[in-house]
């Protein structure tokens, strides 16, 4: 039986008084291993904060988030990349004085002094033995011929996949992505599907926040769908749009099966 990696249980967490997640009773699912989660639900629902609460950016006022039986928080940010979870986010990061190749090796160390070696060089004595995984998954997104340039000439869509790129040269064993079809022209968009198809096959725990729908609905396995930082709904994505809930409250009639 599939274990399950992840574990959302009962999590509540407040901002100012209110509750931005968990409403009365807590927000709870589990992320079985090997599973395609996509996240959705409309502009207001706890998205944002509840990716944040999984990937330990955050941590939560109630309940426990579980990573590998861990809870995230009380793990530090070392310890949470320790334990396999790599993320995305919406305004993607980079070294911009770096190449792209550059700023891939960079990102294969979560330790934090291979930043620091950044600047000053040394980290290039140990480049060797990452250069080739680097040039490998920069193939794998499709930016193999700007691996010389530098980030800043890279377009909106390249940016973020020089963040998948990032991440996957980490062999994460979740990966955690932010609404990675933002800025994307459709044929990156293409790309990007084929690659977190290929990632899912391969065994890879995915969890994707994403506003694209149709991008979303066609390559998850699995979807839950908030609102008002509540469940409203969890399942397949035949399941959630043929769900009135769903339909009533986020999809629109045009989304029903």
């Amino acid at each position: 039986m599939t274990r399950d990696l992840l574990v959302v249980d009962r999590v509540i967490k407040r901002f100012g008084g209110l509750k931005a997640v968990g409403g009365d009773d807590g927000l709870s699912f589990t992320v079985p291993e090997g599973t395609f989660l996509g996240l959705i639900g409309p502009n207001g629902a706890g998205k944002s904060t509840t990716f944040n609460l999984i990937s330990g950016v955050l941590k939560p006022d109630e309940g426990k988030v579980l990573l590998d039986g861990v809870d995230l928080a009380k793990a530090r940010a070392s310890e949470i990349a320790a334990l396999g979870l790599g993320r995305t986010f919406q305004t993607p990061r980079a070294f911009p004085s770096l190449s792209v190749l550059d700023n891939v090796i960079v990102g294969a160390d979560s330790a934090g002094e291979r930043v620091g070696m950044a600047f000053s060089g040394r980290w290039r004595d140990s480049e060797g033995a990452l250069r080739d995984k680097a040039a490998a998954v920069l193939a794998r997104v499709g930016l193999s011929e700007r691996i010389n340039d530098h980030v800043g000439s890279l377009s909106g869509g390249e940016l973020r996949m020089l963040e998948v790129a990032r991440q996957l040269v980490r062999d994460p064993k979740i990966l955690l992505l932010d609404e990675p079809t933002a800025g994307v022209d459709p044929s990156l968009q293409s790309k990007l599907s084929n690659i977190l198809v290929d990632l899912h096959a391969e065994g890879r725990t995915l969890i994707v926040v994403e506003h694209n729908l149709h991008f979303l609905l066609r390559i998850a396995d699995r979807v839950v769908v908030l609102q008002n930082g509540q469940l409203l709904s969890q399942g397949t994505p035949a399941e959630i749009k043929a769900d009135e809930k769903v339909i009533t409250a986020y999809l629109g009639a045009d989304h029903a099966a």
